[in-house]
């Protein structure tokens, strides 16, 4: 199996500003040292001198992964993790002290329960994306507060997000905390802010570790697989990972390719051995980055002698679907209703034969009827045909000598006819006589 890692823009992922090239190779055997092979990708990439940044991919890698084997290698590298979560990870997983990890982020424990399964509800169609967006933007209010940067151990401390100068929700538990101490509570700004609900706020006789003290020390194996660079299902993390996902697979494609490098067929490599095949993969991966790179610099050459003949660029006309309907994939929407186009008659058929308004077909043409109409001999006639070419089989018997015997109702023949027997006679006769 080969592992494949290639060069992606997470700033502009609609541009292209460099060839997406393999950067990295690695050969193993499947379902055998994933989290190896991912994490010597990473060096091999920093060998090169691209710097560290978000390492996306499938569920295969980050989410099937142990932390101590891909997360803590690829964070000491300075790599950071982007990818879609298995869907029994979504929601509460583990915690610490009363805080709970969900996805990517790390939140009080008050969080309502709608705000907690957000994710797993719209992976299972309970609410639309919508709803969840909502929801997402509603719990930023919950998670905790960083109160300083990690340490070099990843050692960092946190707060509940209801104290501090800044805080961001009002809970029942604190008011009643500092009341019982005998302590004013902080002056903050008046501005609205999410209250904790009393039924989703923890039980006073089993406070956890975040609500009692001032600071919680969480430690970078507590939330490491979770951690992404965009926070999960956001439009950044949502561009960034498609136009990572794509990229991959549009490489992968290119190199199976029929028609150029065709990885896939096993008789461009008849060879016997890891290290022989791994000669044949760089060779032809060196051949792929190649053409790559080649077709990015045409199409910067074509750029510039357009640009100094005044001819702009060409654009890449949208998409029909595009155009009439609203893509929730590319996140379009429809540049005129497709009512409003059906309303002034201007909605065709995606049928390309098809017209709103068609023309009037003309009349058809009579066929013409035949002016003479050739039937088939009676049987008699026929038979005497016949008896003439079995005479045929007597060389002593002239053809010619014969006459043609007519028969009541037996019609005439054409003369084209005519000719066409006596050439076939004279032509078995000689064959005949030759023979």
């Amino acid at each position: 199996m080969i592992n494949i890692g290639v060069r992606v823009d997470s700033e502009n992922p609609e541009q292209v500003r460099f060839p997406k090239i393999a950067v990295a190779a690695t050969m193993r055997m499947p379902n055998v040292g994933v989290s190896e092979e991912a994490v010597e990708l990473m060096r091999a990439a920093l060998g090169m001198g691209l710097p560290p940044g978000l390492g996306d991919a499938d569920k295969q890698y980050w989410e099937n992964a142990r932390p101590e084997l891909l997360h803590l290698p690829a964070e000491a590298l300075g790599w950071t993790a982007s990818t879609d979560y298995r869907a029994d990870r979504l929601g509460v997983q583990r915690g610490k002290g009363g805080v709970e990890f969900i996805e990517d982020g790390r939140f009080c424990p008050g969080m309502p329960t709608d705000l907690k399964n957000a994710t797993k509800d719209v992976a299972a169609g309970t609410i639309d994306e919508h709803v969840f967006q909502v929801r997402r933007g509603e719990r930023r209010a919950f998670q905790v507060h960083e109160k300083e940067k990690p340490d070099a151990k990843g050692r960092q401390p946190v707060s509940c997000p209801a104290r501090g100068n800044s805080p961001t929700v009002t809970c029942p538990i604190f008011e009643l905390l500092m009341d019982k101490a005998g302590k004013a509570l902080p002056k903050i700004a008046d501005q609205p802010r999410p209250r904790v609900d009393e039924e989703d706020a923890p039980k006073l006789d089993f406070l956890p570790e975040i609500c009692q003290h001032h600071s919680l020390s969480l430690d970078l194996e507590d939330s490491i697989r979770g951690k992404q660079g965009f926070a999960y299902r956001s439009n950044e993390w949502d561009r960034f990972h498609k136009h990572a996902r794509n990229s991959i697979e549009s490489l992968n494609a290119g190199f199976k390719d029929p028609g150029t490098e065709d990885i896939e067929e096993a008789t461009r490599r008849r060879v016997r051995g890891f290290g022989a095949a791994q000669v044949f993969i760089t060779i032809l991966l060196t051949n792929f980055n190649l053409r790559k790179i080649a077709t990015v610099l045409d199409e910067e050459e074509a750029a510039e002698a357009a640009a100094k003949r005044g001819k702009a660029p060409a654009e890449t006309p949208d998409r029909r679907r595009d155009s009439l309907w609203d893509n929730a994939y590319v996140k379009t929407t429809a540049k005129e209703s497709v009512l409003t186009l059906q309303l002034h008659g201007k909605l065709n058929s995606p049928l390309r034969t098809w017209a709103p308004n068609p023309p009037a077909r003309p009349p058809e043409r009579a066929t013409p009827t035949a002016h003479r109409t050739i039937r088939r001999a009676p049987k008699r006639a026929r038979s005497a045909v016949n008896e003439q070419l079995a005479s045929r089989t007597d060389p002593t018997r002239s053809p010619r000598s014969i006459p043609l015997q007519k028969t009541r109702n037996a019609p005439e023949y054409p003369r084209e006819r005519f000719v066409f027997r006596q050439f076939l006679e004279q032509f078995l006769e000689q064959a005949l006589l030759s023979g």
